[in-house]
Formats: C-alpha cells, sequence, structure tokens
C-alpha cells in the first residue's frame, strides 16, 4: 500500500491530472472535507455540474446506486465526480459489492471514498488500498496548530495576536474543525475589526474539557498532588472517559520522558520543542515539569498508568479509586 502525499494530491488537483480512483481518509474530518471542496472545484463545470456530480453517504446510500453513477459517463465533459462520504460505514456485503469497481476503475469518473477509520483486514479495502491514490489525514501535531490557526484566520481575512494563539490553542487543542467554529464565532464578536486579540479569545471561547486536561496533566507533571485530585474530579464530573484519561496523561508522560532525555543530551530551547513535537511557547513548562522527574521515575510513573489501564478494562472496583491510587502514586515517586 502506498500512502501518498497531501501536497501531491492538491498539485493534482490543481493541475486536472486526475486518477479514477482516490481513497482518503484518517482522523482529521476538517481536512477530509476541505478535499471534497477541492474535488468539486477542479473536476466539475459549474455549468454541467448537474449532470456530473454525485454525492453519497454510506450510512444510507443504495450500492447499486452508486455503482450506477460511478459507471455513467459524463455529459458534455471529460469526467464525473462522484463522492462516497463515511466508507467506513459500509458493510462487508456492501464493499464486496463495490470491489468490481476497484479492481477495474472507470476511467471518466472520478470516484472519491472518504473514510474516518480502515480495517485493512477486509479483502475490498485491501483491493482499494492497492488500485486507489491513497491520503491518509491526520490531527496535526500540537507545534503545527499555531500556523494552523494563522491559516484559518487568514483564510476569513483576520489577524490574530501571538497571545491569542497561544490561548486559543490552549483551549481548543488540535481539533481543526472546532478551531475554525471558535475562529468564526470570535469574528462575529470583534465585528468590523480585523486583529483578534488576547481578550477577544478569552470573552468568546468558553473554559473547555482539554483546558481541565491540560491542568490535570500539568499537576501530575508538577507533582502537585492536591490539585491533581481537583482536577480529576473535575474532568470526571464533565463525563471525561476514565480510560481516555490514562491515555491523555501516559502521552503527556512520554512528552516529559522525550523533553528529559533532551535536557540530559544538552539539547534546548526551538530544537528541543521540535523534539518534543510541541509549538516552542509551551516548552518552558514542559522542561520545568521535565526538572522534577528523573527518567527511571518518568519511566515508573508510565509502568503505574499501564497498570490502571489494565485495571480499569478488568477490576470489579470503582474506577475512581484506580484513578486516585494513581495519581497518589505518580505523584510521590
Amino acid at each position: 500500500m502506498a500512502i501518498n502525499d497531501q501536497q501531491k494530491l492538491y498539485k493534482d488537483l490543481e493541475l486536472k491530472k486526475f486518477q479514477p480512483i482516490y481513497f482518503l481518509f484518517g482522523d482529521e474530518p476538517y481536512l477530509l472535507n476541505q478535499c471534497t471542496h477541492r474535488f468539486k472545484f477542479s473536476v466539475l463545470d459549474e455549468n454541467t455540474v448537474d449532470f456530473n456530480y454525485s454525492l453519497f453517504y454510506a450510512a444510507d446510500a443504495d450500492v447499486t446506486n452508486i455503482k450506477d453513477a460511478v459507471e455513467t459517463l459524463p455529459v458534455f465533459t471529460s469526467h464525473r465526480l462522484v463522492i462516497l462520504k463515511n466508507a467506513h460505514e459500509l458493510k462487508d456485503s456492501e464493499l464486496l459489492e463495490l470491489q468490481p469497481l476497484f479492481d477495474n476503475p472507470v476511467e471518466s469518473t472520478v470516484f472519491v471514498i472518504l473514510a474516518e477509520k480502515v480495517d485493512k483486514r477486509k479483502k475490498a479495502i485491501k483491493t482499494l488500498l492497492d488500485n486507489a491514490f491513497c491520503v491518509e489525514f491526520k490531527k496535526p501535531y500540537d507545534n503545527q496548530v499555531p500556523q494552523w490557526i494563522s491559516y484559518l484566520c487568514q483564510n476569513i481575512n483576520l489577524k490574530i495576536s501571538t497571545e491569542a494563539i497561544h490561548r486559543l490553542h490552549r483551549l481548543v487543542g488540535n481539533n481543526l474543525t472546532e478551531l475554525e467554529n471558535q475562529i468564526s464565532k470570535i469574528q462575529d464578536y470583534i465585528g468590523d475589526r480585523t486583529q483578534i486579540e488576547l481578550t477577544d479569545v478569552n470573552s468568546v471561547v468558553s473554559f473547555s474539557r482539554e483546558e481541565s486536561v491540560f491542568d490535570f496533566t500539568k499537576a501530575i507533571g508538577q507533582k502537585d498532588r492536591v490539585k491533581a485530585l481537583e482536577q480529576l474530579v473535575s474532568l470526571m464530573d464533565q463525563g471525561q472517559n476514565e480510560v481516555a484519561i490514562i491515555s491523555l496523561l501516559a502521552r503527556h508522560m512520554r512528552l516529559l520522558l522525550t523533553v528529559r532525555s533532551g535536557m540530559d543530551q544538552g539539547i534546548g530551547g526551538a530544537k528541543l520543542a521540535s523534539l518534543a513535537q510541541v509549538p516552542s511557547y509551551f516548552i518552558e513548562s514542559y522542561c520545568d515539569q521535565a526538572r522534577i522527574w528523573p527518567i527511571r521515575k518518568i519511566e515508573e510513573a508510565i509502568s503505574v498508568l499501564h497498570e490502571t489501564d489494565k485495571a480499569l478494562k478488568s477490576s470489579p472496583l470503582s474506577s475512581h479509586i484506580w484513578l486516585e491510587n494513581m495519581v497518589l502514586k505518580s505523584c510521590s515517586l
């Protein structure tokens, strides 16, 4: 399976170099949706769009209708465009019905299949991966989010201060769709102004679950047992999944391990931020936490998290007991 580069896809569409079948998948819905617009702009002619465009959603689409749309010849133009969204919701039997289109793509149709996740064990998916132009769209790393925030603002002719970027990133995280939604709300709030400031973000973007998670992991990183327990209660009250809490904390501890290892090698500043794949404006906080943790202690904490994860999935005891015990153990290492 060859996963092609996103930039190659965009460049080919600009040049109108089309493949008969595309398989676009990943956990970043914003980028997948943006691709839909790119294909429509590149493939379709506004004068003939009604004859040459079909959009299907897997949950309520009839596979026969999808096949018919793909096999229909274009009208007054070189290509038809058929888009199938949420293909991960197709049943195995439906995928097998579509397999002939994967084996022998229709050259006069640009067939675009989008999915959030891929089960590579399925025969039809294997065929699709072998025959289609495939691109995986992943959520951006933390150190890529500031550029995305600037880009999303530029798209609607707004500028944003560095402090506002930092705050928006911390409150919303790396969810591009939610970032776009929040920036749109801020645009409505600031009216005719074209610059987003820190106060605008604080006024519009509400205190979020991501903020609580950030404070919880930071409290563990600082070995602040009291604050960590307070933040844990807050997360549980918000309905945060227990296993997800462990997963987020494990990610944080692995990040501290990377930072501490880099510091021990004499790496610092922007180079260390790049190594840890975090924005440079977060790196000092991570360094402050990492100084508290020798590498051996971070590894012990990760082991505690692994044990807690197993217990949460198998033990009859209340999840609160395991999580509180995990906080107490971690902060006393």
